[in-house]
């Protein structure tokens, strides 16, 4: 009898060690962040080795940080002017950011896209695993514009593109700007439809103003559009409400997506040109 109440208890033990196990493990796998909460990057990717036919464009993926514009004007030195379209998928991040990234883009004449990468040899879970990103490089993978997203402040970046598409199957989404970390009530029992932010800023108000109209897009449209979401949700943009305001010029065909077709030879290199031609 004294055998079984040791083994039962040693069992009760392994038993309870492995629950603890297992919940120390979840908790770290729920304090990593996604892929899509990751700090923005930048890629230069095409989908094959360009000597016949082949789609080059710079991705453009996770959360705008105060530090991402800074990153970006980098990235695009690299580039020695040659022109491709910046496809993004964010999640949104600093205001500010985004629309010095706006107007970096603008000022480059880029065009811009809503669109997710895959690359190649990459998880489906994580599809821009940063393994098979090349740093001083061509990266390789493709891009789709369906199912992808540019949420919160994305939008304002995307508007500098002198070109901007977005596919019906994306979406893009809006909300009232964040002030100093404060939400507002997460239900309250009065909306302002007039209201942009959580709280009244006219110096931001006018900011956003300003850089609407330099790209081209309605302030009018897009202050009602943030007004209609809050801080805890969306106003899902609809591509007639998005190519209205100006937010995209050009709405992708089901079977279209983002990226430069670029013509090669038709024949092999004799010796292909390194990299660092483009990208240094």
């Amino acid at each position: 009898m004294a055998i079984r109440v040791a083994l039962l208890s040693a069992v009760c033990l392994s038993v309870a060690a492995s629950l603890m196990s297992l919940a120390a493990i979840a908790s770290a796998a729920g304090k990593q962040q996604a892929p899509g909460e990751w700090p923005m990057n930048f890629a230069l990717v095409r989908n094959g080795d360009c000597t016949q036919t082949c789609v080059q464009w710079i991705s453009a993926e996770g959360a705008i940080t105060r530090d991402t514009a800074r990153r970006f004007k980098t990235f695009l030195k690299r580039l020695k002017g040659k022109k491709l379209p910046v496809v993004f998928q964010s999640p949104g991040g600093d205001v500010v950011a985004a629309l010095a990234i706006g107007r970096m883009i603008r000022s480059a004449g880029l065009e811009t896209a809503v669109g997710r990468t895959q690359l190649n040899g990459c998880p489906m879970l994580v599809p821009r695993c940063p393994e098979k990103i090349v740093e001083n490089g061509w990266s390789q993978g493709e891009v789709h514009s369906g199912g992808a997203y540019c949420f919160s402040a994305c939008p304002l970046a995307l508007m500098g593109g002198q070109i901007r598409a977005a596919a019906p199957g994306a979406r893009i989404g809006l909300h009232q700007v964040t002030i100093n970390g404060y939400r507002g009530p997460e239900q309250a029992a009065k909306r302002d439809l007039n209201a942009i932010s959580t709280r009244s800023d006219p110096a931001l108000k006018q900011m956003l103003s300003s850089y609407f109209e330099d790209m081209g897009v309605s302030s009018q449209d897009v202050f009602a559009m943030m007004g209609l979401a809050t801080p805890y949700g969306f106003y899902w943009v609809q591509s007639t409400e998005a190519l209205k305001s100006g937010i995209i010029t050009k709405v992708f065909a089901y079977a279209d997506d983002p990226g430069y077709i670029i013509s090669g030879t038709g024949m092999a290199p004799a010796a292909a040109p390194p990299a660092t031609d483009i990208v240094q």
